[in-house]
Order: C-alpha cells, then structure tokens, then sequence
C-alpha cells in the first residue's frame, strides 16, 4: 500500500449497521485492494436510500446484482454521498491524483466478489466512518475552494440530473414535482437549469415549499389545500377541471410527474389521479407498493422505477456542482460530527428535519 506520510491507524471510528443497529463503533479501517484507493472523509450525508437499506433488508437479500449485501452479523458502514481525500493507493493502481487531494467518485466500488454499493455491504465500506476505500478507476479529483458539504452533495443532485433528462425529453410536458427532501428538490433544481417553462411542486412542509419557490419553483402547492394535479391543471391547461376525452386532450400539455416521496401509497395516488399519458418517474422508491394497473393501462401511463444515474449523468452533474451551475448550499440544513450521527441519522426519517444533515470531519 502506497501512502504519504500520515499514519493511518489499525481501527477506526465508523456509524455501522450491525444486528440491525445502527451506533458508533471502533471497526478495522479498510484497507485497499488491487485497483482501491483508500480515502479520509471529509464529508458526508445522511440519505433516505441509507434509511431504506437499514430498514429494509429483504430488499439487499433480493438483489441479485450483489451490489447490496444483507449482512447483519458483520458491519456495514454506510454512507454513499461524500466528498473525501486521497489518503493511500492499493496494487496496481495507476496513482495519477496525488495524495492529500480532494476527491469524489459515484458510489460504486469494485471489488474482487463484484461490485458494490459504496455503504451497502461489509466490503464496500462508506462515507459514515473516518476512512472508506473506492475504486481508482472512478475517481476525480476535486477543488480545494468548495466546501467539502457541498460536494458531499453531489449524488444527491445527480438523481435529480438524471431523471430530468428522461422527463424533458419532450417538451409539451409540463412537470409536477411530489415531495420535496433532497431528491424532489434536486429535480427542482435540474428543471430550472434545464430551462423547464412551468415547474409545480408540492409538498406539505411549508419550509420546504418555501425553499423549492427559492430554488425555481413556479407553483407551490400545499396538498391539505389543493389538490397537487388541480393545481398542475390550473398551471398547463388555465383551468383545474379534470379532462378525460382524447380528443379534447388534443393538443394540451401532457405530465410529468417526479415522485420524490418514497411512501406506500403515493405512486397509487399519482396513477388515480394523474392525466392520460403522464410519465412517471418513480424517485422515492418505497419499498413496496400496490398500483391501480388497469387505471394505469387505460390512461396509458408510463413508469420508470429508477435505472440512475448513470456515469454521464453522474459527472456532468459534479462538473455544475464545481462549476457554480448548481449549487447544493441550500439543501443543508446542518453539519455535524461523527458522534452526532446516529441521533442524526434517526432524526432524518421526518418530513420535517433539514433536507440534508451533513457529518464533517
């Protein structure tokens, strides 16, 4: 193992899942293999996907990719939004970033058993402990004039990124955006840049729906008192009566709707009541659900369940976030240290803790 001079030590402190328990914890600091970089944290955000992997873990032991791994006798340190420096070089890496650079890299790691999730499973350690490893191959470096919070962000935003180039490929569509935590503001985000005309977004955290108006939004709906697809009606058609005939739909814009919820329940409730030929696009991932088909069918909706970000949309996501063309700082709502996270990390679970808790080394 290649390493400058700082002495990197046998046991480290890390936030791990184990026996279905999150805490911190004194574990091993990893040490990289062939084609691995071993990297310091230097920041990093609490996610819902983290929630989700915690919770659920049926999910991890379904995934036939093995990408996530359901361990629960061993640790898994999770944590897969992160900005960090290099600190050590495995075998046969190429060792063209310096050591002490400031780097990111998507949060996927290959490993000798396949890939992984950064922060899913026992040998793709994350972002929640002192030191993580990634792989050299998709790693780039970083400027030293960002926060470090800020770049943390940059998987967050990448989502957005990504759907956005899905839902804006046609440009009758206007977007309606549910839920607003990171994910669902980051598509706020990504629409505005990408020059959407009309935005609605809806939310019931007056914040929250404040900080969307902040970022683009053109319409804010709180749903106690509008119905979201009244007010998407009101927005694309100047009027918030529901249209079912096809031909008197000729010509009007058509919807796109960004689920950003991740709650049972909520697609169902998007397929009821959304227009005919409505794009979809599943952001919040619960994990299950029960759709109306036949109402889907007839309307003709399409959904997409997730499928990224990909490479592309990864980086040329962290080229806007470096660049200034997106900027993550209002998405967080607090810094803390590692000892804080797991308060942190059960705090996150409510609609109405900060969008992103950021733990800072």
């Amino acid at each position: 193992m290649n390493n400058a001079s700082r002495t990197i030590p046998e046991t480290m402190r890390a936030v791990s899942l184990r026996g279905g328990e999150l805490a911190l914890r004194q574990v091993p600091t990893p040490v990289p293999g062939p084609g691995q970089v071993l990297v310091r944290t230097l920041a990093c955000a609490i996610c819902a996907s983290d929630h989700h992997f915690a919770d659920h873990p049926e999910a991890a032991r379904r995934d036939r990719s093995g990408m996530r791994v359901h361990a629960p006798e061993r640790d898994v340190v999770m944590g897969h939004e992160y900005c960090a420096e290099i600190v050590a070089y495995g075998p046969d890496t190429r060792q063209k970033v310096p050591i002490g650079a400031r780097v990111t890299s998507p949060p996927f790691i290959l490993t000798p058993d396949g890939a992984r999730v950064v922060g899913m499973a026992p040998d793709a350690p994350g972002g929640f402990g002192e030191y993580f490893l990634l792989s050299e191959a998709f790693v780039r470096a970083l400027p030293e004039d960002v926060p470090a919070e800020r770049l943390a962000l940059i998987d967050a935003l990448a989502v957005g990124w990504y759907y956005t180039r899905l839902g804006q490929a046609e440009p009758d569509r206007v977007p309606l955006v549910v839920g607003l935590g990171a994910i669902g503001l980051s598509v706020v985000m990504a629409l505005k840049r990408r020059g959407a005309g009309t935005v609605v977004a809806a939310d019931y955290n007056p914040e929250r729906r404040a900080l969307a108006e902040k970022l683009g939004a053109d319409v804010v709906v709180d749903p106690r008192r509008t119905a979201a697809f009244a007010a998407w009606r009101t927005a694309a058609w100047g009027a918030p009566d529901e249209v079912h005939d096809r031909l008197a739909l000729s010509g009007r814009p058509r919807c796109s709707v960004y689920e950003c919820v991740g709650v049972d329940g909520v697609l169902a409730d998007v397929i009821e009541n959304c227009p005919p030929a409505t794009r979809v696009f599943s952001a919040g991932g619960a994990a299950s659900d029960t759709i109306p088909s036949s109402q889907a069918h007839l309307k003709g909706v399409n959904v997409q369940f997730g499928g990224g970000p990909g490479l592309d949309d990864w980086y040329e996501t962290m080229d806007l976030v470096v660049s200034g063309g997106l900027d993550p700082q209002p998405l967080i709502g607090r810094t803390i240290g590692i000892g804080d996270l797991p308060a942190a990390f059960k705090e996150a679970r409510s609609s109405s803790a900060p969008v992103r808790i950021v733990y800072t080394a």
